[in-house]
């Protein structure tokens, strides 16, 4: 495990754009990590983007920019996820989907605090990077035969 691996992974892992999806692999087939290592280190890297989302909303809602695109961007799909207020099965499902940054960033649009869709966002991106790592091992295992 070199270093230069170990940091590409935890930033590949916490990046919002690709983030675990293009991290797990790199570890399970460049780095050859643990798949239990890569699991386990994967989806709390990518819960890091909640956080500061959740920090710098504020500084953000003062920017009238901001303000303005947030009011133009509304969709059916923005509707449905604001007006659950953070409603566990459609938090933990649409998290993996759109980037838990983006569910973060909707919830607070939508007044629902961090403490209260946490739990969904951590165990949907659990469920999707135990997904991503058993794909991998089965390619893995299936290409070496």
């Amino acid at each position: 495990m070199t270093l230069a691996g170990a940091l590409s992974f935890i930033i590949l892992s916490i990046n919002p754009i690709g983030g675990a999806l293009i991290s797990i692999p790199l570890a399970i087939f460049e780095l050859k990590y643990s798949p239990w290592l890569t699991w386990a280190a994967a989806f709390p890297l990518a819960y890091v983007q909640v956080p500061v989302v959740d920090l710098c909303w504020d500084t953000l809602c003062r920017w009238h920019f901001f303000r303005t695109q947030l009011e133009k961007k509304r969709s059916v799909l923005v509707e449905k996820l604001l007006s659950s207020e953070g409603a566990f099965w459609p938090t933990l499902l649409i998290s993996p989907l759109i980037g838990p940054w983006l569910v973060m960033a909707l919830m607070r649009y939508a007044r629902v605090p961090q403490r209260k869709i946490a739990l969904p966002i951590i165990l949907g991106l659990a469920a999707w990077c135990a997904v991503l790592t058993a794909a991998c091992v089965f390619a893995a295992r299936t290409a070496s035969k």
